[in-house]
């Protein structure tokens, strides 16, 4: 479907980075897990991170954590609801919506979101205010439901994923590189509310043109996982305005350059050549739903991911294109995978078709030198 999933195993826990919008990320732990499952063994999940509150991240997530084969000890997010949507308004409704959904004025004149949550009970008191989607209420039910023992907020001031830094025995490091708050208050982040893109519209503008849809994709996690001589980055839905936001945080630092980037926005033209400069990867992962809705991914975004890319031969993998047919014409999309023993690393994309004892994955090394001699 239209939407991020990403299953990451490592030797210091297993990690969910978003799930899709529907129950495939499920079924494919189910499977992943059969003998485990079927001896009523159970599997551990030491983090579950939601990016943002977006329904094609979070939605597919309920299932794996009502099952009592999954063991989900901890769930990270961004502190952004999802509300329920905006019908489009005059410019003074959408100014009072946004008031009613938290966003406050600052002194230097910008909106900024203060009506965001941390814990679980944080939640439950925003449910009862009957403005929250129907969805994301129905996953914090799930959530409560299953007894999950911790739930928190997480932004760069974390520095990194709790139980994954630097500290110890860990071979696995994940630096939180965003969402940055404008400022905290208590325990909560505040974040600065961020415009459409110039001549787009959508509804739930302020005055400013400020949007509650962008605001929340612009204020995605942002994770940077390291393993022995190899990182990967995971940027949620960041947009141009987010992007922005971020590398004026950083200066002339540059956390974002990778081996491995998950294109953000599932490959929209929402982005900016300047950091995809800084992220710079030998790979990238486009991940999208075969939705012509949204047409993702987009051609600019595609191009732009191999020319802003390093080495010859740079790779970019999508799971429209990653796609595998079964008997009877079901369509399976995703599976796109990447292993790393920390000093060499490999990736593949499950062919369209196979038969018999053939090899049902196009491999490659990262990074790739070729299958072919190209030097004549």
């Amino acid at each position: 479907g239209q939407g991020d999933a990403v299953l990451i195993e490592t030797p210091d826990g297993i990690i969910i980075v978003d799930g899709g919008p529907d129950d495939s990320l499920y079924h494919f732990m189910k499977y992943r897990y059969k003998s485990i499952l079927d001896n009523n063994g159970k599997i551990t999940i030491k983090a579950m991170v939601i990016s943002h509150p977006d329904y094609d991240h979070y939605n597919g997530l309920k299932k794996i954590v009502v099952d009592k084969g999954f063991v989900i000890k901890n769930i990270y997010h961004n502190g952004i609801s999802r509300y329920a949507k905006i019908n489009k308004e005059s410019i003074e409704d959408c100014i009072e919506r946004m008031l009613e959904k938290g966003y406050m004025k600052s002194e230097d004149g910008q909106y900024v979101l203060m009506n965001c949550f941390n814990s679980l009970d944080d939640i439950k008191a925003q449910l009862d205010e009957g403005i929250i989607a129907s969805g994301f209420k129905s996953f914090w039910k799930a959530v409560e439901e299953a007894g999950v023992e911790k739930v928190q907020v997480i932004t760069v001031e974390d520095g990194f994923l709790p139980d994954f830094t630097e500290m110890g025995s860990n071979k696995t490091r994940i630096k939180v590189l965003g969402p940055v708050p404008k400022r905290l208050s208590g325990d909560k982040p505040e974040y600065l509310a961020f415009d459409e893109p110039p001549l787009r519209e959508e509804e739930g503008h302020s005055e400013n043109g400020y949007s509650h849809s962008h605001t929340r994709n612009g204020h995605s996690i942002v994770l940077r996982l390291e393993f022995g001589d190899h990182s990967f980055l995971f940027g949620g839905d960041l947009n141009i305005p987010a992007e922005n936001h971020l590398m004026k945080h950083y200066g002339d630092e540059n956390p974002f350059q990778v081996d491995v980037a998950k294109s953000c926005h599932h490959g929209s033209s929402d982005f900016t050549c300047k950091f995809l400069e800084k992220v710079n990867p030998l790979a990238t992962v486009v991940s999208s739903g075969d939705n012509k809705s949204f047409d993702h991914p987009m051609a600019d975004a595609m191009g732009a991911a191999g020319k802003y890319s390093r080495g010859d031969l740079p790779l970019v993998f999508s799971t429209e294109l990653a796609r595998a047919h079964q008997k009877g014409g079901k369509i399976h999309y995703g599976l796109i995978n990447a292993r790393s023993n920390g000093k060499v690393l490999a990736m593949a994309q499950m062919k369209e078709q196979h038969s018999g004892k053939s090899d049902i994955w196009d491999s490659y090394t990262v990074p790739w030198e070729g299958k072919f001699d190209k030097s004549s």
